[in-house]
């Protein structure tokens, strides 16, 4: 057995996570700044005077990696009625989960194992498991907005679920392949999946804002009726655990859509393709999450039972089009999906 492909994979593996919990605080700087200029809100920079501003540089930039190390610093609390083991234990396997996730997303086409064969329902699976493990925790902590944010986050989460599903599936169906990395590659020879099959992109996308909890889809956490919602109870390192599991989730939705899309920033071939792929893929990522973070700030939260609506007639009907769009193309008009 050689050595090196071994060290390889190893390497992908302990800089995957790293690298999308970095990419993840740049992407949630990104919500926060576009949330507080489509607001007018004005941060230090706008409000000390000019010769103070040298003073603040960029770490602001790192803000919301500081209130992540802010919250692992501090004392955690349980509460005595809440079911301790399960209280503890989700926001742990939420983020083993999306740990697990990034190894199967490539970056730029780096990836330990996106070739695998059913990559993407590994994928799938994975990020399903951090809902899930909100609804846990919140269950168990006691709290009655816990309980009642935990209710809400599974209401919410069959809403999205559905069409993100048949969505992903519909440009895996057209590109013969369950593997992310085949997918990619099905795009680089033809076009992305943004143009083959744009109801599908548009399915995924308002399922992803749903998945994040954005608005008008912050139900689950809705501050002003249930505190926090699954997480209210939460404090300290376990909140810190939080932050980050919902921090990685933002670079693996972003990362998920570019890949399947938009063809994973694998546009150009030759001697500076490596490093413009990653600039590009870091830049796509980016304006997903830009798109997101202006749906975010446009809207009002909707109640579980219109958000419920909303995502049967709108979401899932597109994702639906989707995949008749999928077979009617794949089927009825196979040159279509010839490789250039």
């Amino acid at each position: 057995m050689e050595i090196y492909p071994l060290i390889e994979t190893a390497t992908l593996m302990i800089s995957a996570p790293v690298i999308a919990f970095l990419l993840g605080v740049a992407y949630c700087y990104e919500v926060r700044k576009v949330f507080a200029r489509l607001q007018s809100r004005k941060g230090p920079w706008f409000i000390v005077p000019s010769a103070l501003r040298p003073m603040l540089g960029f770490s602001r930039m790192l803000q919301p990696l500081y209130d992540i190390l802010k919250l692992l610093y501090k004392e955690t609390l349980v509460p005595t009625s809440a079911n301790k083991q399960l209280f503890k234990i989700a926001p742990y396997l939420a983020l083993i989960s999306l740990v697990i996730a990034t190894w199967f997303i490539p970056f730029a086409g780096y990836s330990s194992f996106g070739a695998f064969e059913f990559s993407l329902v590994v994928i799938l699976y994975l990020i399903l498991a951090v809902p899930m493990t909100f609804v846990v925790g919140g269950a168990g902590s006691s709290s009655p907005w816990g309980v009642l944010g935990a209710r809400r986050e599974a209401e919410l989460m069959l809403a999205y679920e559905v069409p993100l599903v048949i969505g992903i599936f519909a440009a895996a169906i057209m590109a013969n392949s369950l593997s992310l990395a085949e997918i990619v590659n099905f795009q680089k020879q033809r076009l992305p999946f943004i143009f083959l099959n744009p109801f599908a992109a548009i399915a995924v996308f308002l399922a992803f804002v749903g998945k994040l909890h954005m608005k008008p889809f912050d139900i689950p956490e809705a501050d002003v009726e249930i505190v926090a919602g699954p997480i209210t109870e939460y404090s300290g390192k376990l909140l810190g655990i939080v932050e980050i599991v919902r921090t990685i989730l933002i670079f693996v939705c972003a990362a998920l859509f570019t890949n399947v899309f938009l063809q994973g920033g694998l546009v150009f071939s030759g001697s500076l393709s490596p490093l413009f792929s990653v600039v590009l893929f870091i830049v796509q990522g980016s304006l997903i999450t830009f798109f997101i973070s202006l749906v975010h700030a446009m809207n009002p939260r909707y109640r579980i039972d219109q958000a419920f609506g909303w995502y049967a007639r709108i979401p899932l009907a597109t994702s639906l089009i989707a995949l008749a769009w999928a077979y009617a193309i794949k089927f009825m008009f196979p040159t279509l999906m010839i490789g250039v």
